[in-house]
């Protein structure tokens, strides 16, 4: 079981993209996709994250509806919102909606402090992460070096915009949020 923190960790631009988006539970996502673009400062921004294909990672269906509540908490509720000002993002706009059958997040983040908030995967002037092999990387504007067992992405300090879409390999299908969403919004409607 992924913990909340696993996740949080797997979100943020796969290390430190956790500090912008979190979702709830033990939520997991097929395909993450994460668009920075700093400001003229080189240091303020704005980033935008879409998590498609939400499910839980739970087999028992009152954990994936405890995973599922907690998620619509998160869309809904202000305590997600002081967190994420708490870690240095303010966060814009965020939607969950059913796309082509799948439960899809999107978040819209402003931050000031670019280093601030990925600290951990800045290296020697260089943005630097690494995947492991049971993930793809889909598209990227960086640089792109395959080892044996693992993907690393790069960027120069330079670089005003980021862009990275990964897909886990082999994506367990354990839940069907997109239904679940579609009750919870059915209802809200009468």
């Amino acid at each position: 079981m992924k913990t909340r923190q696993a996740l949080r960790r797997a979100a943020m631009l796969v290390p430190m993209l956790t500090l912008v988006v979190i979702l709830a539970g033990c939520l997991i996502s097929e395909i993450d996709e994460y668009f920075i673009r700093l400001n003229d400062d080189g240091k303020s921004g704005i980033i935008t994250v879409i998590k498609r294909n939400i499910q839980s990672d739970q087999t028992e269906v009152a954990k994936q509806r405890e995973d599922f509540d907690e998620l619509v908490r998160d869309w809904r509720g202000d305590s997600y919102l002081l967190e994420k000002t708490e870690q240095g993002v303010y966060v814009k706009d965020r939607q969950l909606w059913v796309e082509k059958g799948k439960l899809t997040w999107k978040e819209i983040s402003v931050f000031s402090d670019f280093r601030r908030l990925f600290h951990d995967v800045i290296r020697n002037d260089t943005v630097r992460l690494v995947f492991g092999k049971d993930e793809i990387i889909l598209d990227t504007n960086g640089d792109v070096v395959q080892t044996r067992d693992s993907t690393i992405v790069m960027w120069p300090m330079k670089t005003r915009e980021f862009v990275l879409k990964v897909q886990k390999k082999n994506f367990p299908q354990t839940s069907d949020f997109a239904s679940k969403f579609r009750e919870l919004t059915k209802k809200k409607k009468k």
